[in-house]
């Protein structure tokens, strides 16, 4: 009996999540506005949070209990972003802009190197860099001026992971 129970409901899982997943898949469910829809949700509870009272052991308790559901909101949007933007464009310019800066910060760091140890393989991998950097201020610029390549050829080209 217990066996014939699992298969049914085994079945009915499987049915459900396929039904769910056609719903998707032929554009029943709207991603950007149910991704509005969660943020707004998950802006609401992290608001509550941080007007709830938290000095007595109690209150922090329940503070803790209720800071659970922001934090799954979260990780549910953070999905839902993922799904409506899979190459992260919204978060691409920034994203280069930030590459560029740390390997900016790089070279500087490789000249003082080169300049303390008198080494030249130091300003060798500076001069490399600077080529490197120079690239992806060239394909910055493009980028913003909508020319050329999209989000995903360059994120693939200049090797920036989507996260």
């Amino acid at each position: 009996m217990k066996k014939k129970l699992t298969v049914i409901a085994i079945t009915v899982g499987i049915i459900g999540c396929s039904l769910l997943t056609a719903g998707v898949a032929f554009g029943d469910v709207d991603p950007i506005k149910n991704l509005n829809n969660l943020k707004s949700a998950f802006e609401s509870n992290k608001k509550k949070l941080n007007e709830m009272p938290n000095q007595t052991p109690e209150e922090i308790e329940a503070t803790v209990r209720a800071g659970k559901e922001p934090k799954d909101l979260g990780k549910e949007v953070a999905k839902k972003e993922q799904i409506a933007d899979p190459d992260g464009e919204a978060k691409f310019a920034n994203q280069l802009k930030s590459y560029i800066a740390g390997m900016k910060d790089s070279v500087s760091e490789l000249k003082h190197m080169a300049e303390e140890t008198k080494d030249s393989k130091y300003l060798k991998k500076a001069e490399e860099l600077e080529k490197k950097i120079a690239r992806y201020e060239q394909e910055q610029q493009a980028y913003l001026k909508k020319e050329g390549k999209t989000v995903k050829e360059l994120r693939k080209e200049l090797d920036i992971p989507a996260y």
